[in-house]
């Protein structure tokens, strides 16, 4: 697969940044909220893969803590999370995904920067998860 330039990445993280804004607003809407994490989980299944697993686990932990079933997340990681969702369904991002492969290597990238960001709370999600 092929790597971020450094330029790349930075119009990623710009991008990123906007998605940010919106992921508010997200959360504030359940129904949107939902439609957001079918429209991930889709893409996700489209690709295969790592991307569709580690995507479940953003979705089961967005939704446990959005029912409030789990209170380990802040408001500031939930945001984040959502935001990557938000830069995923885009077409058009960093790399524009109408192009063959090369097209999904930034969604990969940020995905990836959200799971290691938040690596902790996915341990004690997960032991949550395995204690319910």
């Amino acid at each position: 697969m092929k790597t971020m330039t450094p330029a790349m990445l930075l119009k990623a993280l710009k991008m990123f940044r906007g998605f940010t804004k919106a992921a508010g607003e997200y959360l504030r809407d359940k129904e949107r909220l939902r439609y957001l994490l079918a429209a991930a989980v889709s893409i996700a299944q489209g690709r295969g893969g790592k991307l569709l697993k580690d995507l479940q686990l953003l979705v089961r932990l967005l939704k446990a803590s959005v029912s409030g079933a789990y209170t380990g997340l802040s408001v500031h990681k939930l945001v984040t999370i959502v935001a990557a969702l938000l830069y995923l369904i885009s077409p058009l991002d960093a790399i524009p995904d109408f192009i063959p492969v090369v097209g999904y290597v930034d969604d990969a990238a940020v995905i990836a920067w959200v799971l290691k960001s938040i690596a902790e709370e996915l341990k004690d999600f997960r032991l949550w998860e395995e204690g319910t």
